[in-house]
């Protein structure tokens, strides 16, 4: 499917709830996929009568980072489109990392919308980076939750992330900036074979048959992704004893008779209900908690402000 405006606001209309007249940010590289995602979004919202103001972060990791950032404020300006440019603490500037550099940018983008009350965050992941982070799980041996990859909507905390151009292709995304004469940065780092992703990117480029064996693996578990997790909540609700706002009680007995794997998702939403949000737990420390619980019969823990307590066969979960 083509990337049209038109199509664009098909698929986009039909998974993004939003209210009247709504305000929205968007994160902004300078590269093709945001910029393209910015041109889409700012007719769209035109016609929504809302408002939309771009993020663009300088990482600082080039020299010519900033100046790119100016060059990129520059175009939305002569488009009409308002922009802000963000820079990141030098401290936070760690070797030049592409993973430090990504999660120094999520923070800030995060950060603004929680100050300004904007609560939907759009960002220009693609469908080829979708395959390319599936890829990367499965090399890292991640379960079914991780391999279902980058999703279309993550609420944090009071944020809705949204990517809706994981329905396109990159070669779909650059056709349509060509159509639009849309100027983008080339960033020197997407063709440096050291990241991983990247030496993954250029492999599937030259090997389209494998390519489409792993896009067919991808949807595979898109599709059955659902099932697992409506699994996830029947065995939780088997589980419960007792429950109320802040607080759950499970039986141990069932719990330790679950899968280890099993045992940690339940543990995982277990601690997410009484918080009453999607907030992650490092997955060691998780374990290592599952590990205990499993092992003695009275023991009492605590984590991000919850508190996990075994007694004999019951596991109480309250929020501190």
């Amino acid at each position: 499917m083509p990337l049209t405006f038109l199509n664009f606001e098909k698929t986009f209309e039909k998974c993004f709830f939003y209210e009247k007249n709504p305000r929205i940010a968007v994160g902004v590289s300078g590269g093709p996929d945001s910029l393209a995602l910015v041109v889409l979004l700012n007719q769209w919202i035109k016609k929504k009568k809302g408002k939309l103001v771009v993020l663009i972060v300088d990482h600082g990791i080039r020299k010519e980072s900033f100046s790119e950032s100016l060059q990129t404020k520059k175009y939305l300006f002569n488009k009409g489109i308002e922009s802000k440019i963000f820079s990141v603490a030098k401290n936070k500037v760690k070797d030049g990392k592409l993973n430090q550099a990504r999660i120094n940018r999520f923070e800030i983008l995060l950060n603004y919308c929680k100050k300004y009350k904007t609560f939907h965050l759009f960002l220009g992941h693609h469908s080829d980076d979708n395959i390319e982070t599936f890829i990367l799980r499965k090399i890292a041996g991640s379960n079914l939750e991780g391999l279902n990859s980058i999703q279309f909507i993550t609420i944090l905390g009071n944020i809705q992330v949204i990517r809706p151009l994981l329905y396109y292709t990159k070669k779909e995304i650059l056709s349509f900036n060509k159509k639009l004469n849309i100027p983008f940065i080339i960033d020197p780092s997407n063709q440096n074979t050291k990241y991983s992703r990247v030496a993954i990117r250029k492999y599937l480029n030259l090997n389209r048959k494998i390519r489409k064996e792993i896009n067919k693996e991808f949807v595979i578990i898109r599709n059955n992704y659902f099932l697992y997790k409506q699994m996830i909540y029947q065995i939780l609700n088997l589980l419960i004893i007792k429950v109320s706002f802040k607080k759950i009680v499970l039986s141990a007995k069932d719990f330790i008779n679950l899968n280890s794997e099993i045992r940690v998702k339940i543990l995982t939403k277990g601690v997410q209900y009484v918080n009453n949000s999607a907030f992650q737990i490092r997955s060691k420390k998780i374990e290592d908690m599952v590990t205990k619980i499993s092992k003695f019969q009275n023991i009492s823990l605590k984590s991000n402000k919850t508190s996990i307590i075994r007694i004999n066969n019951s596991i109480i979960i309250t929020k501190i």
